[in-house]
């Protein structure tokens, strides 16, 4: 269906996208909407109040109209109101508001020609040019705002976090922003702890995984809707008394919170602990603020209501004190009007009969104005990415820098700004304070302004609270000096006993860190003995080559060197952005490697440096580990198309016969791909295995037929003390055959390395997963279903690994043993087919019995039979979606072996919870 097949646009036409339903504050929107009616009707009256744009030529040729389409916050609602709007002619859009929504009607935008300017959608992922052409918005983006937020973090002495955060496109990248810019600016790692949109059960469970940390400084990024769930668990677990800082993003207002009370989803007194909750980000310019805001004050709400019919029963005192997003709603407006006129002109002028989309969507990004949030302009953020090419030579990262698309806003003229929740006066309802902020020199620290002094914090502290971790490292440093300090009294106190006593103090202090350090490293599983590695050739320089592109693979690829780097610290690892001295040196720096890793994700092979190092790798025949980032989301890509992207010369070379390690969110995981990265690289550089390795390889054969060796049954390939032939495995598969070193080699503790490919097994880390051995609280039977495919051999695994655990078909014919839970696998193939209904129907019994939840498994790598979790509820029957079957989060499951193991270990854990909760 091409572009002909919707209506032709009408330039005088706008269609102003918003949620009037949906968000349970309707007033809050309903003064967004009248904003931006506000900007088109003083467009119209070429009145330049607040824009003086609007005041000078060209003139409008027709009178612009606006009509309101109501999305109803999900992004069903925002298709239907995109479709509503064409139908109605519109030439440009204005909103919508949140960033799940954009991104769909941005790519329909582009395929229209049709211009959206946004006044609330705030995803770094709309900023790609390439996929958005015509998408542009007057709010900041989220790489803005996580810059202010990590500065007031820091300007508090804040430094440990968690950032709890709604599992979309918008949450999921904005949290990833905050992570990056975190650490760019020297604070540990923050921990992540997602829930689903508009899920109340997803929402308090992620908020009772939040109670258990340490960590006590949560970054909240949310929606209005969310806001129940959150707040009156958090209230329930005591994380509003004070315990705990609250800091959270501009994306609800204390409005929301009291609309929520108002319909009785926020108790009360629920709400009112939530003074002393902070936000922090861009805000509108105050002096283009307080224009507009005296220009909105002579509306009312008949006013607005005469405007759109959906605009009645708007609240008085709205207009003498406007939401801080009525602004950008109103420039969005303003923009769409400014970028029409000149459209309506340039038509004119050339006596153009039919309507040139294109030059109306080039002109929105052209246009540049004084607007009621500030200057307005949409130039790509120029300024923005010369400081991200000079941070990339400091080692910052690509999202906390945060480089702009052509449609983003310039922010350099909105301020930045602190809000503090408050009550007001007795009526118990929510207020904010609003406290400037200013960047330091660097932008990771924030000067707060004295008014910081007064403010009211949780619980009714005039305090606020301390970094919890902090607090502890600090109890501890003062514990270890009180020891010092006796320590010291005793030596001066004894002499030569003292002394001696000293020494041997010092001695265990010594060997104490020493096993601090070696509890983060990998070792040798059958000796505990440290990795030590070697050069290939005598003039190498770096174990590892890290080859990645900046575009989709910078932030992941630097996690995994800083990991290798705890794990394996005697490995070197060449990371452009820490080692390259000049560009033309690169394929110089792969000859002075020993392994290269290529980390496959969106555009690897359409990167010209990456050309560079994979050619010289393959010519130069260094041997490459595969690393492959599958979520699309996280900038992967399926991984047939990673092999079509290769140039056709050099697939053979790249990909034949070559194992794929996966690269995953999950910390268990993320373990199993360094462990295999690190087995690679020992391998290939000609590691010394330890001396049990060398001799017990003396014994292990292979099968007379060629064939790979069988693997050991039972729960010992979980244990510590794992046979050889266990975990000595090959590259494609779990095993490897095994040839016979000669009694020299053994002698001298080497092996013929050609002959050998070391499994993640082989490594031991002190703080890894572990298999539950037996159930802890009885017995308890896994119920599988024949129409389940694959359901059966986990369900008989685990079983045969766990004690106390058994494995039945449903529906049971005996009597169980101890308490029953179901097994789901969800793969591509669940509630699909011929046995689809069939399973549904079982599983409907499942949700009948209150008492037995089942246990989700998902599937998501299309090798392993899997597939996206949305595919999976697509084909989810509704009643069974409606009867709560995906309230619990899914384990993660793998069919390949190293991590079908981690997955297995997971699903053992998880059974001994359910089981001590019987």
């Amino acid at each position: 269906m091409g572009p002909e097949c919707f209506n032709a646009t009408d330039l005088s036409a706008i269609g102003v996208l918003v949620p009037l339903t949906g968000t349970g504050d309707s007033t809050r929107w309903k003064a967004l909407a009248c904003a931006a009616l506000l900007a088109v009707s003083q467009a119209n009256a070429r009145d330049g109040s607040v824009v003086p744009s609007f005041s000078q030529p060209p003139l409008l040729r027709s009178k612009l109209s606006a009509q309101l389409f109501d999305t109803k916050y999900t992004l069903h609602g925002g298709l239907e109101a995109f479709t509503a709007a064409q139908r109605a002619r519109s030439a440009a859009l204005v909103g919508p508001y949140r960033s799940t929504i954009s991104t769909a009607l941005a790519s329909l935008g582009a395929y229209l020609h049709l211009p959206i300017v946004s006044y609330g959608s705030s995803s770094v992922v709309l900023s790609d040019d390439v996929r958005y052409p015509t998408f542009a918005r007057t709010y900041p983006t989220d790489g803005d705002n996580a810059a202010v937020i990590i500065a007031t973090l820091r300007g508090f002495g804040w430094n440990n976090l968690i950032i709890l955060h709604v599992d979309d496109v918008w949450g999921a990248t904005y949290a990833d922003l905050i992570f990056a810019r975190a650490v760019h600016c020297g604070l540990p790692e923050p921990r992540l702890i997602s829930f689903m949109f508009k899920n109340d059960e997803s929402a308090r469970a992620a908020v009772r995984e939040l109670s258990q940390q340490s960590a006590n400084i949560v970054v909240l990024l949310a929606f209005g809707p969310d806001l129940p769930g959150i707040f009156n668990e958090a209230d329930a677990l005591g994380l509003l008394d004070g315990s705990h800082a609250w800091i959270g993003s501009f994306d609800w207002a204390p409005s929301s919170v009291n609309a929520h009370a108002d319909a009785g989803r926020i108790p009360q007194a629920t709400a009112a602990k939530l003074e002393g909750m902070l936000q922090a980000g861009h805000a509108p310019n105050a002096e283009r603020f307080g224009v507009f805001r005296r220009s909105f004050a002579l509306l009312s709400p008949d006013a607005c209501e005469a405007m759109a019919p959906e605009l009645s029963g708007m609240d008085a005192s709205l207009f003498s004190d406007p939401p801080d997003d009525a602004a950008f709603a109103f420039d969005a407006a303003a923009a769409v009007s400014l970028a029409l006129r000149k459209s309506q002109a340039y038509h004119h002028h050339h006596h153009h009969h039919q309507v040139d989309d294109v030059y109306t969507a080039r002109a929105v990004r052209d246009i540049s104005f004084a607007g009621a949030s500030g200057g307005v302009s949409f130039d790509g953020n120029a300024s923005k990415r010369a400081g991200y090419v000079r941070a990339r030579r400091q080692r910052r990262l690509t999202h906390a820098i945060g480089a702009g698309g052509e449609g983003d806003r310039n922010v350099e003229s909105l301020a930045l700004e602190l809000r503090s929740f408050r009550l007001v006066g007795l009526t118990g309802r929510l207020g904010e304070v609003h406290v400037p902020l200013h960047f330091s020199a660097d932008h990771c620290v924030a000067t707060l302004s004295p008014e910081v002094a007064g403010m009211i914090w949780p619980g009714g502290a005039s305090k606020p609270p301390r970094d919890a971790i902090d607090v502890q490292e600090e109890e501890e440093r003062r514990r270890q000096e009180r020891q010092r300090a006796l320590v010291w009294k005793l030596c001066v106190g004894l002499g030569v006993p003292g002394v001696l006593l000293l020494t041997s103090g010092v001695a265990l202090l010594i060997s104490y860190f020493r096993l601090q350090s070696r509890r983060k490293q990998l070792l040798w599983r059958s000796s505990r003995m440290p990795l030590h590695f070697s050069h290939c050739d005598p003039g190498g320089k770096y174990h590892l080559f890290l080859s990645h592109t900046w575009l989709s693979g910078q932030d992941q690829v630097h996690l995994i060197k800083r990991r290798l780097t705890t794990l394996a610290p005697s490995m070197s690892i060449f990371l452009d952005v820490d080692n390259l001295q000049e560009f033309g040196h690169l394929a110089e720096e792969i000859a002075a490697s020993d392994v290269v890793l290529l980390f496959l994700s969106r555009g690897y092979f359409a990167s010209k440096a990456c050309a560079i190092e994979y050619e010289a790798a393959v010519r130069l025949g260094k041997p490459l580990i595969l690393v492959h980032e599958g979520n699309e989301n996280k900038g992967g890509l399926p991984l047939e198309q990673a092999r079509r992207d290769c140039p056709e010369p050099l697939r053979e070379a790249v990909f034949s016969g070559r194992p794929i390690v996966s690269w995953q969110r999950s910390d268990a995981f993320q373990q199993i791909a360094l462990k295999r990265i690190v087995a690679e690289v020992l391998v290939a550089c000609g590691c010394d295995l330890p001396r049990s390795v060398a001799r017990r390889n003396l014994h292990a054969t292979a099968p007379a037929d060629g064939g790979i060796a069988a693997p050991s049954a039972g729960p010992a390939g979980f244990e510590d003390g794992l046979k050889p032939e266990t975990w000595l495995s090959g590259t494609a598969g779990l095993f490897a055959r095994l040839s016979l070193p000669t009694v020299s080699a053994v002698r001298g503790e080497k092996v013929d390395h050609g002959a050998i490919s070391l499994g993640s097994d082989a490594l031991y880390l002190h703080k890894e997963a572990r298999l539950v051995p037996k159930l802890r609280a009885g017995p308890l039977t896994l119920a599988f279903s024949r129409h389940n495919h694959g359901a059966r051999e986990i369900a008989l695994e685990i079983a045969s690994l766990v004690a106390g655990c058994s494995a039945a078909e449903w529906p049971l014919s005996d009597p169980p043993a101890g308490r029953v839970v179901p097994l789901l696998l969800l793969d591509a193939s669940t509630f699909g087919g011929d046995s689809g209904e069939r399973l549904a129907g079982e599983v409907r019994q499942w949700c009948a019995q209150r008492a037995t939840t089942p246990l989700l498994l998902h599937a998501a790598l299309a090798e392993d039979g899997g597939c996206p979790f949305e595919e999976v509820m697509q084909r989810t029957p509704t009643d069974l979606v409606h009867a709560s079957l995906f309230t619990q989060i899914a384990l993660p499951w793998f069919e390949q072996p190293d991590f079908r193991k981690a997955a297995l270990v997971a699903l053992s854990q998880e059974l001994d919870q359910r089981s001590l909760a019987a």
